[in-house]
């Protein structure tokens, strides 16, 4: 039986709006969720010390279960950081860069047919919001974060007035009339209002969020299923895996062997190749199975099938090109 997709929800805001500070707040109010936490860089986002347990290039390992992963420029290929995790982790938060569109960042998410997108959570500055809205350089930037939110938190409030904080929400329930807006200091809320999109509407008296709306995954990216027979040889499967083009973020599934050796799960992320023995009933001895997703028209879809076809067959592939 395949397992329900894991919730992900997108942190984003302007610089120094305060998404780190509720990072570390929802790590330490995990109440017992296994969390993985994708973040652009260690050397930036900080996250606290006294929650590191260890660290291991590009993750580290927090005392609570949970862990962090640099995403380094691939957000697909971080995705795997979590994906191929045990036991499976419960929600994935990414927090974005200061500057980055979080529809885009969602967008990914979508993409993924083992994750879900829960909400976007955007961050706003009480104190800075208003003079960057105004920016003729960032305004549109920070305006675009806004307009994505699902859940819009009007941090350090404490640094303006009454009146203030009212003109400033009014200005935000303009901009993204669909989000609950709640008023933070230290970016302090509760934990379920981030894990649990449901939660938002009740918590926060607003309309619920609807993710599923046709076409999302479609928009932006391509998904790609390939249904053929068992292949003839484990090295001619893996020489065509490698030669993926750059375009396909990531591809998955089961192959077995004519042969009669065990069947097989492949994982190709980011240019790795996972090949690894196919553990449960859902893989066929006589069938391979696999799926595929790339941003649309970046990928020659016939060329990809020959190829695999060749590959399965155990015979040179066409010269070609992949990508589109």
């Amino acid at each position: 039986m395949s397992r329900p997709p894991i919730p992900v929800t997108v942190i984003a805001g302007y610089l120094g709006a305060g998404k780190t500070t509720l990072v570390n707040h929802l790590l330490r109010n995990a109440e017992g969720r296994r969390l993985v936490v994708l973040v652009n860089d260690f050397g930036e986002v900080a996250i606290d010390s006294d929650l590191i347990v260890a660290r291991d290039g590009d993750k580290l390992t927090l005392a609570n279960g949970c862990m962090c992963c640099a995403i380094g420029g691939d957000v697909l290929g971080a995705f795997d950081c979590a994906l191929t995790r045990e036991p499976r982790p419960d929600a994935i938060l990414i927090e974005a860069s200061g500057v980055a569109e979080p529809e885009r960042i969602a967008d990914y998410a979508r993409a993924e047919p083992d994750l879900a997108l829960d909400s976007i959570v955007v961050l706003a500055a009480a104190d800075t919001i208003e003079r960057l809205l105004l920016d003729v350089f960032v305004g549109e930037t920070v305006r675009r974060q806004i307009a994505a939110a699902d859940l819009l938190i009007l941090n350090r409030s404490d640094l303006v007035d009454a009146a203030t904080r009212r003109a400033i929400a009014e200005r935000l329930r303009a901009i993204a009339p669909r989000a609950a807006l709640v008023e933070a200091i230290r970016a302090e809320i509760p934990a379920d209002a981030v894990f649990d999109a449901s939660s938002i509407a009740s918590a926060f008296a607003c309309t619920p969020i609807d993710r599923a709306a046709p076409g999302d995954h479609e928009r932006i990216f391509e998904r790609w299923a390939f249904d053929a027979g068992p292949a003839r040889s484990n090295e001619g499967l893996r020489t065509a895996l490698t030669g993926m083009p750059a375009g396909v973020h990531r591809l998955k599934g089961f192959v077995g062997f004519a042969d009669g050796a065990a069947p097989v799960l492949v994982q190709c992320v980011a240019g790795r190749v996972e090949i690894t023995p196919a553990i449960g009933a859902i893989a066929d001895p006589d069938r391979t199975l696999l799926v595929a997703v790339w941003p649309r028209g970046s990928v020659d879809r016939a060329a990809l099938e020959q190829r695999m076809h060749a590959a399965l067959d155990d015979v040179q592939p066409a010269a070609s090109p992949i990508s589109a």
